[in-house]
């Protein structure tokens, strides 16, 4: 995509949302710079009949796990955002950095952790009747206006943004949200493991002691009143069936699109139907048919991995023929012979059951597959036939025609690259932990099968083998977004978040984690082995990301398709799981979603989390984070009682008309799809996983097939005498690949 293509795509593209905010993001996005905070210890609530007990230490995150899916309809939709920011520019909010961030954090901890390990009795202090009167009044002003509110877990954050507002905490002074005694001793790296990031503050002392005295004179009062607002990232601590109805909570009782399973169930239910959601095709394994139907799957992209092996090395003036070659010739024509099989199928529904059944053809597969693994490994191969013009021709014109009619069948063909790559996860493991890239077909079922499967369950999920790279290395995005309604669906993307690189340079010849795995748990390890140019904690803004794509000629794609691509894989998978929800009225949400970039730009949905970590692993979270809670405050808060209220960085999806349309494939070229659209939602930018429409008979298409390589053969040998004496080459190579309309 060039800058000539940028300009009159985006001129022909309807924005997601106002044109002036994301053209000149650095002016106008708001800053989120917060107030001098006036308490040091903000404490946390155990409240009767509203949740349960819960170890002050324990910062275990889990995923629930639901079964059910429903279909997905396409989706039309643009953002909407609040005006522009009156605070300052977004660079004033990022303040800490690699080297300083865990020391500074570090001290506001410690200091806070002093605070409230003070001896009240020792200052001798005492609420005036003044101050006594004005706690006194806040706190039943706050009860008669509903606005208690209560913090379960370690957010400082929250708790000043609300008390900013006017509403006032209920929290027991004896049941603090940390072990204050444990961090006041711990070394400074074991900030990185609290949940979110503390309050960098001035406060003294003495304003300290006041505010804890204030805060305990509040408790009396509001023990045993019930709760207006709770923000609470572990559900298991929700005592649901006590709960206010009345009572919002930062937390949804159920969804399955948290799980691996969960999602690739959603998949396989609209992966014979039109689409937003674009995530990588994977099966969920939990009997012996679904690994037939997986091994079906790999051989298939065998076939079409090989037939690209061949059109990319004669399009490159590589040789490919030889008389002493080590692989049989005849492997060319088995495959044409497999893949016509294959299109037949697609096409008429016909099927020769016999060709895929792998248990009654191993001997048959498992030469296919060395010789594959041969082409895939061996630069050198060659196939034994000496070299003859004519017969490069017409294996090049045959495999490059079947090539183009397979695409049309195997929608995701360009995420698919060359060596069959698959990875294995453990659905209930995160982290990475338990994830195998192989491309071996026996040593992934070894590993299901090793593992027990059928009670452990795994997926097995095709390897995206051509992801965007920046400096050579992977990367991956993690994705915010905020859900505020199951019913109909209302979800708020963010604007902000973190990319996450590998630490070594990408490469399909090497399996090892640091490669192809972007998990920070993993990377952390790598950091001091990484690419020079790789940022030292392996991660990224994500304004640090649009500038790269500016200085490599892409400013348009990160407004035009990978934000857009993102919201619309989302708002897809909570479309599809309106009926199985279970939602309760008066609950929010918030979710990490990870996408995997491909090398033309399109986001590809890998899992979402539902408690993702906000933990300040990385300064760039350190730093993100507060921003993030603040604005969740905005949404939640501000807006539910204000439309017109500002929302930080949250952009609101909102849907559209839901209207049939035919299923599309996005081609290679995504300029090319994009200077064709008149907006970002068009139907051609929908994707489609199941087959497309027949338009034509089988005999006659094969009709044709035969005339169009005629043609070309006459075409080709007319020039003949022009071409190298040994090689196909120059004008000959030029007009064959420019035939392929023709075909």
């Amino acid at each position: 995509m060039n800058s000539n293509n940028n300009t009159d795509k985006r001129k022909t593209l309807l924005r997601w949302y106002e044109k002036k905010t994301f053209g000149n993001r650095k002016n106008k996005t708001k800053s989120n710079t917060l107030k001098k905070p006036r308490i040091a210890a903000i404490l946390n609530t155990e409240f009767d009949n509203e949740v349960k007990q819960y170890s002050t230490t324990n910062n275990t995150k889990k995923n629930n796990k639901q079964d059910g899916f429903d279909q997905i309809q396409e989706l039309k939709g643009e953002c909407q955002i609040p005006g522009a920011s009156k605070k300052g520019k977004l660079n004033t909010r990022y303040r800490l950095n690699f080297k300083n961030y865990i020391q500074e954090l570090h001290n506001a901890l410690i200091k806070e952790c002093d605070y409230n390990l003070l001896n009240l009795n020792s200052f001798n202090l005492t609420l005036d009747f003044e101050s006594l009167t004005s706690v006194t009044n806040q706190t039943l002003k706050a009860i008669k206006e509903q606005k208690i509110f209560s913090v379960l877990g370690y957010f400082p954050i929250i708790s000043l943004e609300m008390k900013n507002r006017g509403w006032v905490e209920k929290r027991d002074p004896d049941r603090p949200p940390i072990n204050y005694s444990h961090y006041l001793k711990s070394a400074p790296y074991m900030v990185n493991w609290i949940e979110s990031p503390p309050l960098i503050s001035s406060i003294n002392k003495n304003d300290a002691a006041m505010e804890r005295l204030k805060s305990m004179q509040s408790w009396t009062i509001l023990k045993n009143k019930k709760s207006n607002f709770i923000f609470v990232t572990r559900k298991q601590l929700v005592n649901w069936s006590t709960l206010n109805k009345f009572t919002s909570v930062s937390q949804m009782p159920r969804h399955i699109f948290c799980t691996k399973d969960g999602l690739a169930q959603c998949w396989e239910y609209y992966k014979n139907s039109v689409t937003n959601l674009m995530f990588p095709r994977c099966h969920y394994i939990r009997s012996e048919a679904g690994i037939d139907t997986f091994v079906e799957d790999y051989i298939t992209t065998a076939l079409v991995s090989t037939l690209k092996i061949i059109v990319h090395a004669i399009q490159n003036n590589k040789m490919i023929f030889s008389a002493n070659g080590n692989i049989p010739c005849t492997i060319i024509d088995f495959v044409k012979l497999c893949i016509f099989k294959f299109l037949n199928k697609q096409k008429n529904g016909n099927t020769e059951k016999d060709m895929w059944n792998f248990k009654n053809q191993k001997e048959v597969w498992n030469e296919f597959m060395i010789y594959h693994s041969k082409l895939i490994i061996d630069s050198n191969a060659k196939f034994d036939h000496e070299y003859i013009y004519e017969l490069e021709l017409d294996v090049y014109a045959k495999c490059k025609y079947l090539l183009e009619e397979v695409k049309k069948y195997c929608p995701q063909h360009f995420i698919d690259g060359i060596t069959n790559t698959w990875i294995v996860k453990p659905t209930s493991n995160c982290s990475g932990h338990g994830i195998m890239l192989s491309r071996d077909l026996l040593a992934i079922k070894h590993k299901m099968s090793a593992a027990n499967v059928f009670r452990n369950n795994y997926i097995v999920q095709k390897y995206i083998e051509r992801p965007l790279l920046v400096y050579t290395c992977k990367i991956d995005l993690r994705q915010w977004f905020l859900v505020t309604n199951m019913n109909p669906v209302v979800v708020w993307m963010y604007k902000e978040g973190y990319v996450r690189f590998c630490a070594k340079s990408f490469s399909m010849k090497n399996m090892h984690e640091s490669i192809h795995l972007s998990n920070v748990r993993l990377q952390t390890k790598y950091r001091k082995i990484r690419n020079p140019q790789v940022p030292e904690e392996c991660m990224w803004h994500y304004r640090e990301l649009q500038s790269h794509l500016r200085k490599i000629g892409q400013e348009y794609v990160w407004d035009e398709l990978i934000f857009p691509g993102m919201s619309e894989s989302i708002y897809a998978v909570l479309q599809a799981t309106t009926d199985t929800a279970n939602y309760r009225d008066k609950t929010f949400q918030l979710f990490g979603a990870d996408f995997l970039i491909t090398e033309n730009f399109i986001p590809y949905l890998i899992e979402i989390n539902s408690t993702p970590g906000l933990n300040p692993s990385t300064s760039v979270i350190a730093n993100l984070v507060p921003m993030l809670l603040n604005d969740i405050v905005k949404v939640t808060v501000d807006y539910e009682k204000n439309s017109k209220a500002d929302t930080g960085l949250f952009v609101k999806v909102v849907p559209e008309k839901w209207k049939s349309t035919t299923a599309v494939v996005l081609q290679d070229n995504p300029a090319k799809n994009l200077s064709n659209r008149s907006n970002p939602f068009d139907s051609s930018m929908i994707f489609a996983v199941g087959p497309a429409a027949l338009t034509t008979g089988y005999n006659q298409r094969m009709a044709n097939v035969q005339k169009n390589l005629a043609e070309m053969r006459l075409q080709m040998i007319a020039r003949k005498n022009k071409r190298d004496a040994r090689r196909y080459v120059g004008v000959n190579r030029d007009l064959l690949l420019g035939t392929s309309n023709l075909i």
